[in-house]
C-alpha cells in the first residue's frame, strides 16, 4: 500500500515540474511589456582657446648650455643699512692752564703725525717725547698763559703742570676725554694723510685706528720706561749735566783757538786744548748712551740724548722734587699706553 501511495507522489511531482517548463519556454519576447524613456545628455559649452592663443606669446630665447646650473630667482632680500657707531661723548671739568684745547690739540697731533702707509707700504707713527717737547715748546697750543716771552711761559706752564699732583689729576681730569676724543675725530672727521708719496683726504678705519693706537702705545711705553730710569737713577741726570759742561768747555777752547788765530799766535796750546775737551765731551756722551741703551734698546740714540738732557733741565733747581714727578709721569704713561691697547682690541 506505501509503495503505491509513494509512486502517486512521484508521478504528481513529474506532472507538476513539466508543466512549469512549459509555461517558462513558450512565453515569447513581443509578449513582454517594457517601458522606455529617452535619456538627455547635458548641454557642454564649446571648448575655448586660452587666452595665449588669440593674444599671443611673447617667446624668450633660452641660450644656455644644457649643463648649465639652474638660476636661483628668489629676489635678495631687502639690504639692511649698516649700523653706525655713535660718537662717545664725556662731561669734564676743565683746569684753569692746562684746558681742554690741549687735549684737541694732543688729539689732531697724533693724527697728523700717523702714516697709513709709509713709502715702505707699512704703517708708521711719527710721533715721539722729542717731537711733542718741541712742538708744544714753541706753540703753548691749549695752555693759558699770556705772557710774551715765550720762554717764561713755558717755565710757567712745566712749573704748574709738571709736580707729581698736578699730573695726577691732570691725567684722572683728561684720559677718558682725550681717548674718546682721539678716536671719534679719526673715525668722523677728514683730514690729509700721506700713503706712500700722496697725500689723501679722508678718514680712518676702525682697523687703522687700532693701528695707530698700538703704534703710539709701543712709543709712550719706551718713553715711561726711559722716564722711571732718570726718576730712579740720579747719576743719568749728572751726566747730562757733566756733557752740557763739557760741552761748555769745548765751546771755552775753541774760543781761545780762535783768539789765536787771529792774533796770529802760537796755535799749537790752543789746539791741544780744544782737542782734550772735545775728546771729554764725547766719552761722557759715550758712557751716557751706553747706560741709557741698556735701559731702552729699541729707543733711538738721538731720542735717549734729548730726553736725557731735558731731564737735567728740569731737575736742576728741585732734584728730589722733579725726580718724583718723573716716577709719576712714567706711571701716567704706561696706564695710556695699556688704555691705547685696550682700546685698539675694542675697535678689531
Amino acid at each position: 500500500m506505501k509503495e503505491r501511495q509513494t509512486a502517486l507522489i512521484l508521478i504528481g511531482c513529474a506532472i507538476l515540474l513539466a508543466l512549469g517548463s512549459y509555461l517558462l519556454l513558450s512565453e515569447s519576447p513581443e509578449d513582454t511589456q517594457t517601458e522606455t524613456t529617452q535619456v538627455k545628455q547635458p548641454v557642454e559649452k564649446p571648448a575655448q582657446a586660452p587666452d595665449w592663443v588669440n593674444g599671443g606669446q611673447e617667446a624668450i630665447p633660452d641660450y644656455s648650455p644644457s649643463t648649465a646650473a639652474p638660476v636661483d630667482t628668489t629676489p635678495p632680500p631687502a639690504p639692511t643699512k649698516p649700523v653706525k657707531n655713535e660718537p662717545q661723548t664725556v662731561e669734564i671739568s676743565e683746569d684753569k692752564v692746562v684746558t681742554f684745547t690741549f687735549v684737541e690739540s694732543l688729539a689732531d697731533f697724533f693724527l697728523h703725525r700717523f702714516l697709513p702707509s709709509n713709502p715702505n707700504g707699512k704703517p708708521a707713527t711719527l710721533v715721539s717725547a722729542t717731537s711733542l717737547n718741541k712742538y708744544y715748546g714753541r706753540e703753548l697750543d691749549g695752555f693759558a698763559v699770556f705772557d710774551n716771552d715765550i720762554r717764561a711761559s713755558r717755565r710757567t706752564v712745566l712749573d704748574y703742570a709738571f709736580t707729581p699732583t698736578m699730573l695726577k689729576t691732570l691725567y684722572e681730569l683728561y684720559a677718558d676725554a682725550f681717548i674718546i676724543h682721539l678716536t671719534n675725530t679719526a673715525a668722523t672727521d677728514e683730514r690729509q694723510y700721506i700713503e706712500g708719496n700722496t697725500q689723501v683726504m679722508r678718514t680712518l678705519t676702525n682697523a687703522e685706528i687700532a693701528v695707530m693706537l698700538r703704534l703710539n702705545s709701543n712709543r709712550i711705553e719706551r718713553t715711561a720706561t726711559v722716564f722711571r730710569a732718570i726718576a730712579q737713577k740720579p747719576h743719568l741726570t749728572e751726566l747730562a749735566g757733566r756733557y752740557l759742561r763739557a760741552a761748555k768747555a769745548v765751546e771755552r777752547a775753541n774760543g781761545q783757538m780762535q783768539i789765536a788765530l787771529a792774533d796770529d799766535k802760537n796755535t799749537k796750546q790752543a789746539g791741544a786744548d780744544l782737542k782734550r775737551a772735545i775728546l771729554q765731551r764725547q766719552q761722557i756722551k759715550a758712557e751716557l748712551l751706553t747706560q741709557l741703551k741698556q735701559i731702552c734698546q729699541s729707543c733711538t740714540e738721538a731720542e735717549l740724548f734729548y730726553l736725557a738732557q731735558w731731564a737735567y733741565r728740569r731737575v736742576l733747581n728741585e732734584p728730589e722734587k722733579k725726580l718724583k714727578a718723573f716716577e709719576t709721569a712714567a706711571d701716567i704713561m704706561d696706564d695710556l699706553a695699556m688704555r691705547f691697547t685696550r682700546k685698539a682690541d675694542e675697535l678689531n
